[in-house]
């Protein structure tokens, strides 16, 4: 199967639904109005993974695979709590440097997670980069999709009276107690 499609289907997978609640939670308060500022999230979040699928797919970097486990659930739950805790409105300049710093360091962690999938996908001495790239394109398109879907839901509801701060209040919450339920099941101790 070609790496572009193996990297859609890996994000689209309801298998990897923790990849689905992190971009729920990551962009809660948003709809189709704020598609560019979503699209660079997830850019961002992109980027955080490559360079982790990267690194562990050349052998660099070696991460104990409860822990990493146990921190996507981590992540997604600080990340609910993050956009919970933001009013709307209260949508300070540093606030949104920080989101997008936050949202590339919790692509490292996610990469890791990604990155034992990836290495059995691969053969032994088989070039890393071009195929990396093409499922890395991948993954980046398949959030796209998943996540203008979601804006696209999000504007419906707020044409039929569902204001930001509900949906934000809603999906936060939701996505946050999923995630401490996964990371209570996935303790590494």
């Amino acid at each position: 199967m070609n790496d572009f499609y193996l990297g859609i289907e890996h994000i689209t997978d309801f298998a990897g639904y923790d990849h689905m609640l992190f971009l729920l939670a990551l962009v809660a308060w948003a709809s189709l109005k704020d598609a560019w500022r979503v699209i660079v999230l997830a850019t961002a979040f992109t980027v955080g993974h490559s360079i982790t699928l990267l690194l562990a797919g050349m052998g660099w970097v070696h991460a104990d695979g409860g822990w990493i486990e146990f921190l996507i659930p981590v992540s997604i739950a600080f990340t609910a709590a993050w956009n919970l805790r933001r009013g709307a409105g209260k949508r300070e300049a540093w606030g949104r440097g920080l989101t997008y710093f936050v949202t590339v360091c919790f692509g490292l962690i996610h990469g890791l997670g990604f990155s034992s999938f990836f290495r059995m996908m691969r053969e032994d001495g088989a070039s890393i980069v071009m195929p990396l790239l093409r499922f890395n394109l991948g993954v980046e398109v398949g959030q796209l999709l998943i996540l203008m879907v979601c804006l696209g839901v999000a504007s419906l509801l707020r044409a039929v009276g569902v204001t930001q701060r509900e949906q934000q209040i809603f999906l936060c919450a939701v996505t946050g107690t999923l995630a401490v339920g996964m990371a209570l099941e996935r303790l590494p101790f």
